[in-house]
Parts: C-alpha cells; structure tokens; sequence
C-alpha cells in the first residue's frame, strides 16, 4: 500500500522537484499551497497528485489536509533572506507560529516523520571554518536565518516532549530547472534570465563572496532518504560540498555556456555573509546521498530552460 506525504508549498520550485522525485519512489503525494498559487510548475504532474489550496497560517485548513497522510514536508517560507529583515514581526507570525500550529497538527494526526527543508546558507552566520559541518556555532545574520533555526529548535522540542520524529535538510544554495528568476533569491536563475533578456548584471559587492550551488534534482533526492533513516542524526547538510564566487560564476557563463554580459558591482550588504560552503559528509553517511550532477552539466540544464520558459 503507498504510503501518503503532504508537501506543504508544494507548487514552487524546490517542492515541485520533490514531488516529482516522490512519484518515482511510488509514493501518493498530496500538495498543499495558497489560493490561486500557480501551478506553472506542477502542470506537468497534476494529474498524478492531490492538490489543496488552504491557508498555511489557519489551524482548520492545516489539521483537515493532515488526514490520512503519513509523512510531512515542510517548504513554506513567506519571507526571502534579503528582504526579511524588514518586517520580522511578519516574519514571525506567518511562519515560526504557523508552523508550531503544523506541528501540533503533525502530533495529533500520529505523522510518521516531518521533514523540514531549513536554510544551510543562513542559520549559520560567517562561518569560523570551512567547509561547515552541522555541530558549527549558528549565527543567523538576518530574520529569514533566525526564524528557521527558531523552527528547527522548536522541531526538537516536539521531538523530545511530544515524539515527533522528524528530520532537517538544511539547504544550501539550490539551482536549475524552474527557478523563479524574478525574485530575489536565487543567482544563478536571476542573473541567466538578465543575460537573456540583455540587462546589465549588477553584483552586490565585489563579487568574490562564496556560495555553496546544488542541482536541484540532486537535492530532491534527499527527502525520500530522509524519511527511511533511523539513525539517532536529525539534521543533515544538502549541498555540493563545493564553493564558488560570484566571479567564478561569471566566468563559468563565459566559458561553458558561451554567454557575453555587461555587468555593474554595487556596494556590499550588510547582511551578506562571505563565504558558505557546507560539509555534507554526514548525509552521505546516513541517508546514503550524494550531489551526482556536475555544476557545468546543472548550468547547461538551467540554461537551456531559461531559453525555453523565460
């Protein structure tokens, strides 16, 4: 008998992989996201899944779609790292509260695993080494960080007083195949669809801050793994263990995609951190994955989907 997972914002980039990733496992799946959220990314496998549209921040919506479901994925975030600082009451409200309402829910429905994707590339601040292993000091430098280790230890405390089991992917920097260029997250899609579109590329600084780049079906991956793990580990680095700069970046466009740009250094910001590579050995020793896309090979993919769709 298949067993039932509900991705919560499920219809956006990372959760659409998911899903997707999912199905192959044989596994039914059950996406959950706002009123009227496209399903741009999700047309291509809705006649497979059960969709519902609710309201993450209302209990009713959040306990009727746990019926019958045995594992949770937790996506939803309604802030970006950049602009979250701005308002971190909102922050707070629409997803640390929420999400404590998701975990009460998880609780009563009797959820066999919750997987919550966290933020390898903020609840850890600048790094006092490198690569990061998941035991290093955390250290959010804005509210997007903050809130998602708040949830991360809030996670823990159900596991421990309630026995929720659960698992944390802290996510590095994802990439490739329906990435929202348009928002202000996400490089590697944001500036392909500038160069595209013959826009000037502007770089926050003097482009040598470091990032950690995973394919994002590499990293889908990840989340079937995570619910058949039994071992005493509870959150895991997903990332390609590998740094480049904004520079790197730049010259890898030139030289493996053949691509000519015009580009502009703005000043720095503050909340930037510079330099964010994860260590994710202790995922290939419990879940058994690996990064399997090569960065050039992910670029070519990201590339020619932008051309396609963009």
């Amino acid at each position: 008998m298949k067993e039932n997972c509900i991705i919560y914002g499920g219809a956006g980039f990372i959760g659409s992989h998911i899903a997707e990733d999912l199905l192959l496992k044989d596994m039914k799946v059950t996406i959950f996201d706002k009123l009227n959220a496209s399903k741009k990314n999700i047309a291509h496998i809705l006649d497979k899944i059960d969709f519902i549209e609710g309201d993450f921040n209302n209990e009713v919506d959040i306990n009727r779609s746990l019926k019958n479901m045995d594992h949770v994925i937790h996506l939803v975030s309604s802030t970006l790292p950049a602009s979250s600082n701005l308002n971190p009451y909102y922050d707070v409200e629409s997803n640390l509260i929420s999400s404590l309402h998701l975990f009460d829910g998880c609780v009563n429905s009797n959820i066999k695993k919750v997987v919550f994707i966290s933020s390898g590339g903020t609840v850890y601040g600048n790094p006092i080494k490198l690569p990061i292993k998941e035991d290093h000091p955390t250290n959010p430098l804005n509210s997007y960080g903050i809130t998602k280790l708040s949830i991360e230890k809030y996670l823990s405390l159900y596991g421990n007083l309630k026995g929720l089991k659960y698992k944390i992917l802290r996510f590095a920097n994802p990439y490739g195949e329906r990435q929202n260029p348009l928002l202000n997250q996400g490089l590697i899609a944001h500036l392909l669809y500038k160069i595209k579109h013959k826009q000037t590329i502007e770089i926050w600084g003097d482009g040598k801050a470091v990032r950690d780049y995973f394919y994002i079906k590499d990293g889908a991956k990840a989340i079937y793994r995570a619910f058949l793990d039994n071992s005493g580990n509870n959150i895991y680095n997903i990332s390609s263990g590998t740094g480049y700069s904004i520079n790197q970046i730049l010259d890898k466009f030139r030289r493996v995609l053949k691509l000519k740009f015009r580009v502009k250094y703005l000043p720095s910001r503050k909340f930037d951190v510079k330099a964010n590579i994860l260590d994710n050995r202790l995922a290939a020793k419990h879940l058994n994955w690996r990064p399997e896309t090569s960065f050039n090979e992910g670029l070519k993919n990201t590339w020619r989907y932008i051309i396609d769709n963009q």
